[in-house]
């Protein structure tokens, strides 16, 4: 149950505002079983040079915490048809070690995540800016609101975190919304858009959409432009670079069924492009609600990419042409699919079974070798999965 406090804010000389604050958060917790996708071909490109075979995935289990999260939500009215909405989630004030680091050594540590600031108003439109963690990819409209496991850092892109400022306007029935991020390189105050020489800044985006959200029809569409491109070489420190995406969504709530698409097409500065491919469908039967999605990721381009785009001497002992002969076993297709049944107890506990099965991606493999200089593996394996039974109250 929401917790609502009231509070009243001064506005100078003018009169008093009210602004709400609401509490709410998710606790989820439960039982997970995995199975990895293994390895392909994995390249140490560093002297000395090893190729090791492929190997199989190994299976993972047990009980913990899904998500335990605190969400803080403030709406102050400044009268004039102006209002400010500040929005802060916590995470990880437990035991389980949701927030743990890559270390293992912050068991219990309370965690940032999404932090936005808004200021709305209606004469021309909402301005927000803060902290995201990037959405989701295909998740939301695509899904259909299924009760599946999302696909992203397995068959689709890496998500990551960054700062960012947009401005959104209604007109009509239609949204029209501009937002630029910074780097994820660089997250927290005067960091993220430049750094001294030598630095790895990363790539900020820019993205223009338009969204139609009116009775049972969801559409969007968005374009997304990435800056500090690199054509010439994935060696340099930049690395492996995007230049755009565009991405589609549509959705229809047909009363008995949910039905949701998704495409998004990603091209790289060096030539490569990943299309990606979602359906989805959700159908409630009383107390419960069942979904699937169905996901497929292509990557082409690898091997039309000019060959000295791919490192050499010294960093590599391999010439370029045997090592883009290498990375061009990223070429090819995954797919992916996800099947769950939710049973809500109430309005806001509910328990879901969750499974998932999908091959790696050349999207993800090629996100991978950009986070690490030493080491790079490319080739489709074998398929993971994972299922979860979960047991969720949200207050």
């Amino acid at each position: 149950m929401n917790k609502t406090l009231i509070a009243l804010a001064a506005l100078g000389l003018t009169g008093t505002a009210m602004a709400q604050v609401s509490i709410t958060g998710t606790l989820a917790t439960g039982y997970k079983q995995t199975l990895s996708t293994g390895t392909s071909t994995v390249l140490h490109p560093v002297f000395p040079v090893t190729i090791n075979a492929a190997t199989p995935g190994s299976t993972a289990s047990g009980l913990g915490v899904d998500t335990s999260q605190i969400n803080f939500t403030i709406n102050e009215d400044l009268g004039g048809g102006q209002s400010i909405k500040a929005e802060l989630a916590l995470a990880g004030a437990d035991r389980s070690g949701e927030s743990t680091s890559a270390a293992g050594v912050s068991n219990g540590a309370v965690t940032g995540r999404d932090a936005i600031l808004g200021y709305t108003n209606n004469s021309f439109g909402r301005v927000q800016l803060g902290t995201t963690r990037g959405e989701a990819v295909n998740s939301g409209i695509p899904s259909a609101g299924a009760p599946v496991i999302d696909m992203d850092g397995k068959l689709f892109q890496i998500r990551t975190n960054s700062d960012f400022i947009s401005y959104a306007a209604p007109i009509g029935p239609v949204i029209f919304q501009y937002k630029l991020s910074e780097s994820s390189n660089g997250i927290g105050l005067g960091a993220g858009s430049a750094g001294p020489a030598g630095t790895k800044v990363g790539q900020r985006t820019t993205d223009l959409a338009v969204v139609y959200l009116k009775g049972p029809l969801q559409l969007v569409a968005a374009y997304r432009s990435y800056d500090n491109r690199n054509s010439v070489t994935i060696a340099s420190a930049e690395g492996l670079t995007k230049d755009n995406a565009v991405a589609l969504q549509a959705g229809y709530d047909m009363g008995v069924a949910k039905l949701g698409f998704g495409f998004v097409n990603t091209k790289a500065s060096v030539g490569p492009q990943v299309t990606d491919l979602t359906l989805g469908v959700s159908v409630p039967v009383g107390a419960w609600n069942f979904g699937a999605t169905f996901s497929r990721s292509s990557t082409s381009g690898v091997a039309d990419a000019a060959v000295t785009a791919f490192p050499s001497a010294p960093l590599s002992a391999l010439s370029q042409a045997d090592f883009k002969s290498i990375m061009q076993r990223a070429d090819g297709a995954a797919t992916g699919m996800s099947i769950g049944a939710q049973y809500n107890l109430s309005k806001r506990t509910n328990v879901t079974v969750k499974y998932a099965s999908w091959t790696r991606s050349g999207y993800e493999q090629f996100e991978a070798f950009g986070a690490s200089s030493n080491l790079g593996e490319f080739g489709y394996t074998t398929a993971a999965n994972e299922t979860s039974i979960l047991l969720s109250h949200s207050f």
